[in-house]
């Protein structure tokens, strides 16, 4: 019967940072920590946020946005959350600021250069 080694978080994000660092293979890894399977590492990978994407044969890890709190976390609180609605509401307020400057950028050039800029609607 195969025994079930626990490594732990702190050993997952020491081998996974080392990995996205420097560049060493799974193989290197698992051989220098003494872990069962390349594929943990990449399973830790996927624990820790990121996701495996191939490219070229060889697999390239993106960080992958977490919505659910980590496990090792601890909650945030009632007023950590409500001041990061407000940030959140202010950072959203600035980006529709933005967006209708741009909007207006574009209409003004249009008018200025007599040119159309926008898609036109049923078009490829």
């Amino acid at each position: 019967m195969v025994q079930r080694r626990h490594y732990p978080l702190s050993l997952k994000r020491k081998v996974v940072k080392e990995y996205l660092l420097t560049g060493i293979t799974c193989r290197m890894l698992a051989k220098k920590y003494a872990i069962s399977s390349t594929s943990m590492v990449q399973k830790w990978m996927r624990q820790l946020g990121y996701e495996v994407s191939r490219d070229r044969g060889k697999p390239k890890f993106e960080p992958q946005i977490q919505l659910s709190l980590a496990k090792d976390k601890k909650q945030p609180t009632s007023q950590e959350l409500q001041k990061k609605i407000r940030e959140l509401e202010r950072q959203l307020e600035d980006e529709k600021l933005r967006s209708e400057a741009f909007s207006r950028i574009i209409d003004k050039t249009e008018k200025e250069l007599n040119i159309s800029i926008r898609k036109k609607p049923n078009t490829r």
